[in-house]
């Protein structure tokens, strides 16, 4: 009986032993695996913050997170929605393995300190801080060191800092002032009424129609380089300190858009361009070409209905 009980103990202590070394063996296996650097809910992410030596660009979801638009938090103006989006799946995409430093004095060697690094991104949800990274220095191609705050350990991951780009500017929607679906154009001399598939003046000035029956006007290229300009209308920058515009030259538009009623003010001034819109408070600027073909489209379409205004009374 006794070494029946003996031998049945020292089965049960191989049996431990060996689920132990199982249990270690997996513990090992799982350690050698890549693992996420930021264990967060990224669908709950509303707010990323990204700072660096030229400022911090703050960019929040819309308040209807459903429709996917991003923001530039403080000045209320459309983000790259894709562009933002692109950067979070990158993000939660980084897995790391085996760091390259485990110390703190590495960290400004390699550029993730808090006073060098190159970028530091913060994610939050509401006002909860869900997790920030430190990026700082590249060991190659495509190739970037980066820790995560609060820990020492300095990782490389496939990331560039093209995809991370400091500014604002780098994010604005350079769309946001875009006309699409153009019902109706006023200039300072003209008012433009889209018929059907074909444009032509209102009521409230002379016709410059060739033929009621099929009405094209004399200047339709000049008509469709306008509702070009105004479709791909792309601002390049926010203007901060607003100059003086009142000595340069202006054209003015009021456009109909489905249910939005803008006001459009493109102005040159000393060699610059800015344009401007009703509903904004800001002041972008934007490409001298596209200035000089709205202004250029505007004119000639006023330069038309003269000349027709002259044709009709010769006639």
């Amino acid at each position: 009986m006794n070494t029946k009980t003996a031998l049945s103990g020292l089965l049960a202590i191989q049996l431990i032993i060996i689920a132990g070394l199982w249990w270690y063996a997996q513990n090992q296996s799982n350690s050698n695996l890549p693992q996420a650097l930021l264990d967060i809910h990224w669908e709950n992410v509303d707010k990323v913050t990204i700072t660096s030596e030229t400022g911090t660009v703050s960019l929040g979801q819309s308040k209807s997170k459903d429709d996917g638009e991003w923001q530039l938090l403080g000045d209320g103006l459309l983000a790259q929605s894709d562009k933002v989006n692109a950067l979070l799946e990158k993000l939660e995409q980084l897995r790391v393995k085996w760091p390259v430093a485990t110390n703190q004095t590495s960290h400004s060697r390699f550029e993730v300190d808090q006073k060098n690094a190159q970028r530091r991104i913060a994610i939050h949800s509401g006002e909860n801080l869900l997790g920030e990274i430190l990026i700082g220095s590249s060991p190659g191609l495509k190739q970037l060191h980066i820790r995560k705050a609060g820990s020492d350990q300095v990782y490389v991951v496939e990331l560039e800092l093209a995809d991370i780009p400091p500014k604002t500017t780098d994010w604005l929607d350079r769309s946001l002032l875009a006309a699409n679906n153009v019902g109706r154009i006023e200039g300072a001399d003209f008012v433009l009424v889209k018929s059907g598939e074909s444009w032509q003046l209102s009521h409230k000035s002379p016709s410059i129609l060739k033929n009621q029956a099929n009405p094209v006007t004399e200047n339709q290229q000049e008509i469709e380089n306008l509702l070009s300009s105004l479709k791909k209308l792309r601002v390049t920058g926010l203007v901060k300190d607003k100059p003086d515009l009142a000595e340069g030259h202006a054209v003015k538009l009021d456009v109909i858009s489905g249910d939005n009623r803008w006001r459009y003010t493109f102005h040159e001034n000393n060699g610059q361009h800015f344009v401007q819109r009703n509903d904004r408070n800001t002041l972008f600027t934007f490409a001298k070409s596209d200035y000089e073909e709205i202004a250029q489209s505007s004119q000639l379409i006023v330069d038309s209905q003269e000349k027709q205004k002259v044709e009709d009374k010769e006639g």
